[in-house]
């Protein structure tokens, strides 16, 4: 879920997944979109904040009730990301000029499971035209077929890859193709959401 502009060299996005479904689910993920829009998200302070959301949410939810994030903020100006990942699938940014993916991974639990728990910023600097970063839930790779294959993060990679040189919103659309065309005709189990950013020049 994108978040407003923080400023005209700062984006803040996020994706996060509750465990379980129904209105429980959804009033948890509310909740959290809630908090998290009504603080202030800057590098070297998401870490903090999600301590903050964090045991809200721990004093709030049911027990077995949480929920997975990845919150990240885009910093054009340094060319920096920083991030927070509690729990979700590991964001991938593409270098196009020597076609390396790397994985952007958190270090973190889930929300709602400990309000003692300590999170922690990463970031990663340096980046240039072409570049990909996608975000997605594990609905993505877990896709499965009629015989029961998963769709896997190797495909997903390979995807990125081969439309690499399309836009951000071509790049999703490519991603939600493929899976589409794989399920076929089974049903489709779990929710699927991504966001894909790409530096277009000196900025994203």
């Amino acid at each position: 879920m994108p978040l407003p502009e923080l400023g005209p060299d700062k984006v803040a996005v996020m994706i996060g997944d509750v465990a379980g479904h129904g209105i429980s689910a959804a009033l948890l993920m509310t909740t959290a979109r809630a908090l998290l829009r009504s603080r202030q998200l800057h590098p070297g302070k998401l870490a903090s904040v999600l301590d903050q959301v964090n045991a809200q949410l721990c004093s709030d939810s049911h027990a077995g009730r949480f929920m997975t994030l990845f919150l990240t903020v885009l910093d054009v100006g340094r060319k920096t990301i920083h991030w927070v990942g509690a729990g979700h699938d590991p964001g991938i940014i593409f270098n196009p000029r020597n076609q390396s993916m790397q994985p952007i991974e958190g270090l973190d639990i889930p929300l709602g499971v400990d309000p003692d728990w300590r999170y922690h910023e990463l970031h990663h600097t340096g980046w240039e035209p072409g570049t990909v970063l996608l975000i997605g839930t594990d609905g993505i790779s877990e896709t499965r077929n009629p015989t029961g294959e998963m769709f896997g993060r190797e495909a997903v990679l390979s995807l990125i890859r081969a439309n690499a040189h399309r836009s951000a919103a071509e790049i999703t659309q490519a991603v939600i193709k493929a899976l589409a065309s794989f399920r076929s005709l089974s049903p489709q189990r779990d929710d699927v959401t991504l966001v894909v950013v790409k530096v277009v020049g000196e900025g994203t």
